[in-house]
């Protein structure tokens, strides 16, 4: 079985890794990885903890990629965090390079909203409410994974009741695991209700606060919970796999750090009962089936 995972760091990792002068990061390390992986599909973001010049990186980044190394590859292009966007007005020339997908924040304040790790009293901001308007006329997926809990209801009260393009890309269940950017229930039901995505993730410290619980099957109680709330047609995988970021090191659960190991999460879900036609669902067609239109690259 294939997998999309709707949360990848590949544009940071290639941007980072060539500004310090390592070239073929794509063919050397990516490429052989993602070959040895049932991960066949992504969104591939840029990554935005600090600031720099985002239209410079992000063509540094793009300029690494050679897809046909990875035949039969599709990859939808995204923003994680849009801290280094001067303006509302700029996510057009974005679109332009291609870009489908964007988070207005990664943890921080900004000019567009607010972060989960910043100000729980601040929300969105007016420059944030002009962008999510364009995006919408864009038709791009407005990912409201990072923000705080009052960013996120204010952009839901923002986005038209009935666009379909809203995805929680990369998070666990707040009932199972008390991080900051895992979902409550309420945040849960409100995606339900606008038929918006969540993407669950490896993140060890999303899965348990207990390092011993930092496993397949307590990521896999999150999917079973998941699931229970918000339907079986509204779960993804959103991975976040950061083997590959020296500053995360073995962030991930112990018994998937990394893609090659992806296989053993749809294993996990058939041992639980689901049905080959249900993995199949969470691992990949319930996303591609939305989205598919998005993918703007095609090994």
């Amino acid at each position: 079985m294939r997998v999309f995972d709707i949360h990848s760091d590949m544009l940071y990792d290639l941007h980072r890794r060539s500004a310090a002068g390592i070239k073929n990061r794509f063919h050397d390390f990516h490429v052989k990885e993602l070959k040895n992986s049932a991960v066949k599909a992504a969104v591939w973001t840029m990554y935005s903890p600090d600031d720099f010049d985002l239209f410079e990186g992000l063509k540094i980044a793009l300029s690494e990629i050679k897809i046909e190394e990875l035949p039969g590859f599709e990859v939808i292009l995204g923003l994680e965090g849009l801290r280094n966007l001067k303006c509302a007005d700029d996510i057009d020339k974005l679109y332009e390079m291609g870009f489908r997908h964007a988070m207005l924040t990664w943890n921080e304040e900004n000019i567009f909203a607010t972060g989960a790790k910043a100000n729980p009293e601040s929300g969105l901001k007016p420059e944030g409410v002009k962008l999510l308007k364009r995006m919408q006329e864009l038709g791009m997926i407005i990912d409201l994974a990072h923000l705080n809990q009052k960013s996120f209801f204010e952009a839901l009260e923002v986005i038209d009741k009935d666009y379909p393009h809203v995805v929680y890309s990369h998070g666990c269940v707040m009932s199972l695991c008390k991080h900051v950017r895992n979902l409550t229930d309420e945040q849960m039901i409100a995606l339900k209700n606008r038929k918006g995505m969540f993407g669950l993730t490896l993140a060890n410290n999303f899965v348990s606060e207990n390092k011993e619980e930092q496993d397949l099957e307590h990521f896999l109680n999150h999917v079973d919970y998941a699931v229970k709330m918000m339907g079986i047609d509204n779960i993804c995988f959103g991975f976040d796999f950061m083997n590959y970021l020296s500053e995360f090191p073995n962030s991930n659960i112990k018994d998937v750090p990394d893609a090659t190991k992806a296989h053993l999460i749809l294993e996990g879900l058939k041992k639980r009962g689901y049905s080959d036609d249900e993995v199949d669902k969470i691992a990949f067609s319930n996303f591609y089936n939305r989205f598919k239109d998005m993918i703007v690259l095609r090994g």
